[in-house]
């Protein structure tokens, strides 16, 4: 009787190996990537800039980015690093450009439309509306430095070692701005968990790749994430 062939388990691919086939012509392997770190820039963006729409754009526009700068990923820094300091140079490039409409449109800013999310959002369907408000308060209130270390340690869970070199600080410095931030922001944020509040799940995630591969002129796939 010959026996059963033993079941290899499925060994997903590391973020290293996906890069080197893209390097190496796979592009639509991109895609594995975009998935796996898709809710990370999400939640960055959405922290920083307020705004799904904002943050979306902010996502494809770092997405290809970094599609275009895979070459120069050194793995010294881990690639959701690597990947978050492009996300984050994009939103604050983005509120760079907004202070500069702000401050253009001064003189009318009493006449213009409301900007804010129409009611029925996907972030207002993932909240309530308390909770909603205090962490848009919350989070807005804190000076750009002080923003930034907040969303990358509190949000986003990465190490004081990754914050400093996401952000190009000492590790003291991410260490005392995060300290400030949390004086901050403790009683607003006291019973609340930032993580739920920025989720980037399902359909929204397929959309943000299928975006991205089209401006990339790949086709996505439906890879094994695993």
């Amino acid at each position: 009787m010959i026996p059963p062939l033993a079941v290899m388990p499925f060994v997903p691919l590391t973020d290293s190996e996906v890069i080197h086939r893209v390097l190496a012509g796979e592009k639509k392997l991109f895609e594995l990537l975009m998935r796996r770190y898709n809710q990370r820039l999400y939640r960055t963006g959405i922290a920083l800039l307020g705004h799904p729409a904002a943050a979306e754009e902010a996502m494809q526009n770092a997405w290809v980015k970094a599609y275009e700068q895979l070459a120069q990923f050194e793995e010294r820094a881990s690639f959701p690093t690597w990947l978050t300091r492009i996300m984050l140079n994009e939103c604050l490039m983005d509120r760079r450009r907004q202070q500069r409409l702000v401050d253009l449109d001064d003189d009318t800013a009493e006449d213009a439309p409301d900007q804010r999310p129409a009611a029925g959002t996907p972030l207002q369907n993932l909240l309530n509306e308390e909770l909603r408000e205090a962490l848009e308060a919350a989070v807005e209130s804190l000076p750009e430095m002080y923003r930034s270390v907040f969303v990358l340690r509190e949000v986003e869970g990465l190490s004081v070692h990754e914050t400093a070199d996401a952000l190009h600080l000492t590790e003291a410095n991410v260490k005392v701005r995060l300290l400030r931030a949390r004086e901050r922001l403790r009683n607003q944020l006291a019973h609340f968990a930032p993580q739920q509040a920025f989720a980037y799940l399902g359909p929204r995630c397929d959309n943000m790749v299928h975006h991205v591969l089209a401006r990339l002129g790949a086709q996505p796939g439906a890879h094994n994430l695993n």
